[in-house]
C-alpha cells in the first residue's frame, strides 16, 4: 500500500482527436488517464490515448477501466486497446446503463459489425463488463476504492475519485459546474493528491458555452483551492486550441494558481 502510485496522461482533447505540427507538445488524443498502482493499473475514460497505454502494459495486467460516459471520444480506444487480445489479462469495464440499456449492450452496439470487425466476445482477454451509478463505491485490489459522483453533462456521465487510505485521485472530466454543484464536487475532492479537471474552454469562452457540460481552468483552479486538493491538472482541451494558444493559458493560470498544470501526452505524477 505504501508503494508510490505513477498517473499517466494518455489522451488530452475532448470531442475528437486532432493531428497536426499545431499540436505536438499538448497532445492530439482523447481523453485516458491512467494509474499506476504496482500490481494493477486504474484508467479513467477509453479516449483515443487508450492505444498508446496499451502499448506499455505487460501482458497479463490487471486494469480496471472507468468510463465516465458513452459519448464517442471517450470511447474510441477500447477496440484498439492492445491488452483486449491478451488472453492473460484481466479487464474491468465499469460503466452506466441508460434508459434500460446495459453498459454491456452499449459496448456491444459500438464493438461490432458494421461498425467494427470485432464484436466484444471476439477479444481474448478475461473482459468483465459492471455497471456503475453515481454515489456507488467499488472496491479494488489492495484495497483502493473508487468512489463516483453524477456529472452535470449532456446524456450525463460520472465523475470518479480513486482513494487506498494514503493517496487520491479525482478525475472531473465532462463536467460544467452549476451553483447546486459546487459544495458537492468541493466534498467530493477535499484533500486529494490531484484533481484532474475539464479546462475545454477559456474563462473568457466558458459564458457563451453554458449548457454545454464543460468548464474552464480558472473555475479548476478554485475548485482546487476551495477543496485543498495538492495538484490540478488541467485538460480535455477544446480542438481548435493549439500548443500556442495553450502555453499562454497554462502561463495566466500559474501565475493565478501555482498549483495548477495543463496537461501534456506523456506527462507523468507521481503520488
Amino acid at each position: 500500500m505504501n508503494q508510490a502510485w505513477k498517473l499517466h496522461i494518455w489522451g488530452t482533447r475532448g470531442s475528437m482527436p486532432v493531428s497536426c505540427a499545431d499540436y505536438l507538445e499538448y497532445g492530439g488524443n482523447t481523453s485516458c488517464v491512467s494509474v499506476d498502482c504496482g500490481r494493477n493499473y486504474v484508467v479513467f475514460d477509453a479516449g483515443s490515448g487508450l492505444f498508446l497505454l496499451g502499448g506499455c502494459l505487460p501482458p497479463g495486467s490487471r486494469v480496471d477501466l472507468f468510463c465516465g460516459h458513452a459519448h464517442l471520444d471517450h470511447l474510441m480506444g477500447l477496440p484498439v486497446f492492445r491488452l483486449m487480445h491478451d488472453p492473460s489479462a484481466e479487464l474491468h469495464l465499469y460503466g452506466e446503463p441508460r434508459k434500460g440499456v446495459s453498459f454491456r449492450q452499449q459496448l456491444e452496439t459500438l464493438i461490432g459489425p458494421p461498425y467494427w470487425p470485432l464484436e466484444l466476445s471476439d477479444f481474448r482477454a478475461h473482459i468483465t463488463v459492471h455497471d456503475i451509478g453515481p454515489g456507488q463505491s467499488i472496491q479494488l485490489p489492495d484495497g483502493k476504492i473508487v468512489r463516483t459522483m453524477r456529472a452535470c453533462h449532456p446524456n450525463l456521465g460520472l465523475l470518479f475519485r480513486l482513494d487506498d487510505g494514503t493517496r487520491s485521485v479525482v478525475y472531473t472530466v465532462d463536467c460544467e459546474i452549476t451553483a447546486p454543484l459546487q459544495e458537492r464536487l468541493a466534498d467530493f475532492a477535499q484533500g486529494a493528491d490531484v484533481l484532474v479537471w475539464d479546462a475545454t474552454f477559456t474563462p473568457e469562452e466558458l459564458p457563451e458555452r453554458r449548457g454545454w457540460g464543460h468548464s474552464s481552468w480558472a473555475e479548476g483552479a478554485e475548485l482546487r483551492r476551495v477543496a485543498q486538493a495538492k495538484l490540478a491538472i488541467m485538460m480535455h482541451y477544446a480542438n481548435g486550441y493549439t500548443d500556442d494558444f495553450l502555453t499562454g493559458q497554462e502561463r495566466l493560470a500559474a501565475a493565478h494558481d501555482p498549483a495548477v498544470r495543463f496537461a501534456r501526452e506523456g506527462m507523468e505524477v507521481t503520488i
